[in-house]
């Protein structure tokens, strides 16, 4: 399955300065039994009405259990969270296409 991580930081600027550090965060989530693959994404576009990153995660719902409770996925509730104006979450099945 895939799981989606949206997430707006208050401040665009937080973009670029903080990106290597969440890449490397979420990272540590492949050592996640079920964690399949994981890509940061960062926007190219400086719309105000963009998100700033987008995190992909391939996952079994076994990983996606564990990553709910893993500490990478605390450290990124706790570090990032008052950054950011605005996040969703989407969960869905790989397509045939993929």
């Amino acid at each position: 399955m895939k799981h989606y991580i949206l997430a707006k930081f208050k401040d665009n600027a937080d973009t670029e300065r903080l990106y290597f550090e969440i890449k490397t965060l979420f990272e540590r989530t492949l050592e996640i039994e079920g964690v399949e693959k994981v890509v940061v994404h960062k926007t190219n576009s400086t719309r105000e009405n963009r998100y700033s990153i987008m995190i992909e995660m391939t996952l079994t719902p076994q990983g996606l259990a564990a990553y709910d409770v893993c500490d990478a996925h605390k450290e990124w509730k706790a570090k990032y969270g008052d950054r950011l104006a605005t996040k969703a979450i989407f969960d869905c099945e790989e397509s045939d296409d993929e």
